[in-house]
């Protein structure tokens, strides 16, 4: 398996670094071992191609022989069979969670899935949960919501096919649950001309009000990671603004039938305002009547 990585970052130092500099990042790394659950076998795998880029790095020949294949346009690191899960965490830690993650999901499928029960599959499954949820922490700094999203149901996805890790899997879930506001306003916001787009953040939109009882917030849902009412109203003002009139119409009916009186309100000035400007006096009786 080739990863895009390069020996300089494999170890963590810049290409500039100084033997000293590069010996000294090697012993950090062997010291600050990922204590996530990994196998002791391939954390010995992880150490021994720590170990192999540090002898290479402060060999001054070989380092010269190594920059030039760089400066020739080489890219990647190659790594046998028996080190690629190991080579994966090291571009996990690297920074690139990404990467990291798709060469992981894609090790997990056929005609590479490992046999199962084995520590090639529990250190496969573990580096695909732990690099995923990075990937979306790094997509919803960038503001990037739907991919950080995907990036975590697919984690939960793999973890569910594999049936194990529940506690992490449920970590992942508590994760998207607490996304869930950003990733329909990141939906919504979108042009209108993306109709299946809206027409999906729609659909979300609904189902989290109803599952939280309402623009009220009647149900329970401390458990769950969402958002507390005042900060619900805030986020809910912001999306409201990207439905359309009929939208709203449609939302604030349903909500009302099942005894939302904010709901009512809120239909009652959508259908005057859809009364008036298109013309409709059956919206106007409709909105006398709330």
């Amino acid at each position: 398996m080739e990863l895009p990585l390069d020996h300089f970052r494999l170890i963590g130092v810049s290409p500039s670094a100084t033997s000293e500099e590069i010996l000294r990042a090697f012993q950090l790394r062997l010291d600050k071992t990922p204590d996530d659950g990994f196998t002791f076998e391939v954390l010995t795998q992880r150490a021994e191609l720590l170990r192999l880029t540090a002898d290479l790095l402060t060999n001054a020949e070989n380092r010269k022989q190594y920059e030039d294949l760089v400066l020739n346009g080489a890219s990647g690191l190659e790594f046998a069979s028996n080190r690629e899960v190991a080579g994966l965490i090291l571009l996990w830690e690297s920074g690139s969670p990404k990467e990291a993650f798709k060469l992981t999901r894609k090790a997990l499928q056929p005609p590479q899935t490992p046999a199962l029960g084995s520590s090639r599959e529990a250190d496969l499954t573990l580096l695909a949960a732990l690099s995923s949820r990075d990937a979306a922490i790094k997509e919803q700094d960038q503001r990037c919501y739907s991919n950080a999203a995907d990036f975590l149901q697919e984690g939960i996805q793999i973890l569910q096919r594999m049936g194990k890790m529940g506690e992490l899997r449920k970590n992942l879930e508590d994760d998207l649950s607490a996304l869930l506001p950003y990733w329909i306003l990141d939906l919504l916001s979108r042009d209108l001309v993306d109709i299946e787009t809206h027409k999906k953040g729609v659909s979300m939109l609904t189902a989290y009000i109803n599952k939280r009882g309402g623009l009220e917030g009647k149900n329970n849902f401390e458990s769950i990671q969402t958002l507390d009412q005042k900060n619900f109203e805030v986020f809910f003002q912001q999306v409201k603004s990207f439905l359309t009139v009929n939208e709203q119409i449609d939302l604030f009916l349903n909500l009302q039938k099942k005894g939302s009186i904010e709901a009512g309100f809120l239909a009652f000035l959508a259908l005057s305002a859809e009364g008036y400007a298109k013309k409709k006096p059956e919206n106007l009786f409709e909105a006398l009547k709330i």
